[in-house]
């Protein structure tokens, strides 16, 4: 008989999410019947807007239920090139956009296009998760950068240090997740000069652009300059400004050559996105909501009631957040006490004696934080303060 494993090598070593884990006990034991309070999740806790889900009942009983085309519809195509320009000062052609399922998939996509076996990939530390196990799916080679001394951000000198012959991607997530932080044009500027020097490709992430405070602008790598431009993907969706994650759309611009070719391993992996998330994506770009507005005010005030308190414990520290709709908090002044360790310890710690959910810093590429989200009811967000409390001030004795 055929001697034969049932895994692929490349599937092994690819780590699973941790953040799915942390959510997946603390739900198990919500089922349970036990009252815990969910700090890990990395979505809003609204509802999508009515005029958004009114568009989507219209499409279903419209009977628009059928394939659409593999890059999206025309219709929302053209509303993201009009979104791009009127936002971003980017002009693109419709043939320079796909819709996907999800800006996780538009990611995926760009990597899975642009990059050989042992390409390598420059990913910023603390990272999404899922970025570093995309790169390995590709066969690449992701290089991680650690940016905690420059407030977490990476720098010009930083990333000219780890070019080499195979680097092939800068991948860039500006607001970020977890910290929270928004890249500043002066450091994007000075970043898309070593890109360009280098004759590198860059992923922006985008996906955060709407949830920024405190007057911060976002701003895209790409549109600083033509030569940028040109070696920049942009990626974004409908997920977190639209409170839209279950929706599953999202999408990528760029350069005709590579968003050709993430059409064409769309083609033959998904297909087209849901007809239905298509025509609610549709309805949510072209209007101005005043819920969405809402929305957005309600996170900055809940930011702003956790900074309260977090700023009145000696024992932690964090970079303020100012995108995004996270905390990520230094706790490693707490290894060493009551069998806690590392950013997976302290959080299973939590989460057996608070019941609070939040996500281990490991999962980002940085074991000494941990992430907590302001994305749930202000409510929970004061519960989970009573209980924190307790527990810093147990750890603390």
């Amino acid at each position: 008989m055929r001697n034969f494993k049932l895994t692929s090598k490349r599937m092994l070593s690819v780590e699973p999410s941790i953040t799915l884990m942390i959510t997946s006990q603390a739900l198990d034991m919500k089922n349970a019947g036990e009252d815990v309070i969910i700090l890990s999740a990395g979505e809003p806790d609204y509802i999508t807007p009515e005029y958004i889900r009114k568009e989507a009942i219209n499409a279903i009983n419209n009977g628009f239920t059928h394939y659409t085309q593999t890059a999206g519809i025309p219709q929302l195509r053209k509303a993201i090139v009009q979104k791009l320009k009127q936002d971003n000062n980017l002009d693109y052609d419709i043939s320079d956009i796909i819709v996907s399922t999800g800006a996780k998939q538009s990611i995926y996509n760009v990597v899975e296009s642009t990059i050989d076996s042992g390409d390598e990939v420059i990913i910023p530390s603390p990272y999404w998760v899922s970025y570093p196990e995309m790169v390995k799916l590709s066969d690449g080679k992701p290089v991680i950068i650690k940016t905690e001394k420059n407030k977490f951000m990476l720098s010009a000198e930083e990333l000219e240090r780890n070019i080499t012959e195979r680097t092939k991607i800068v991948l860039i997530n500006s607001p970020n997740n977890p910290t929270g932080v928004v890249y500043d044009e002066k450091t994007l500027k000075e970043l898309s000069e070593v890109i360009v020097k280098h004759n590198l490709l860059c992923i922006s992430d985008e996906i955060y652009e709407k949830v920024t405070y405190n007057g911060v602008k976002h701003i895209s790598i790409a549109s600083l300059g033509e030569d940028i431009k040109e070696r920049t993907i942009v990626v974004n969706g409908f997920s977190k400004a639209y409170a839209m994650t279950g929706w599953r759309i999202g999408y990528a611009a760029g350069p005709k050559e590579i968003i050709q070719q993430c059409i064409k391993l769309q083609g033959h992996s998904t297909s087209c996105p849901s007809s239905i998330g298509q025509a609610a994506a549709l309805a949510a770009i072209s209007s101005n909501s005043p819920e969405v507005e809402e929305m957005h005010n309600t996170f900055n005030k809940r930011r702003i009631y956790l900074k309260e308190y977090l700023d009145k414990i000696d024992s932690i520290s964090y970079v303020e957040p100012l995108g995004a709709f996270y905390y990520f908090i230094k706790v490693d002044n707490f290894y060493g006490k009551n069998g806690i360790n590392d950013s997976v310890s302290f959080a299973k710690y939590l989460l057996e004696k608070a019941n609070i959910a939040v996500t281990p810093g490991k999962a980002f590429g940085n074991d000494k934080y941990i992430r907590i989200s302001y994305a749930i009811s202000t409510k929970d967000i004061e519960r989970a303060i009573m209980k924190f409390d307790y527990i810093i001030k147990d750890l603390s004795e």
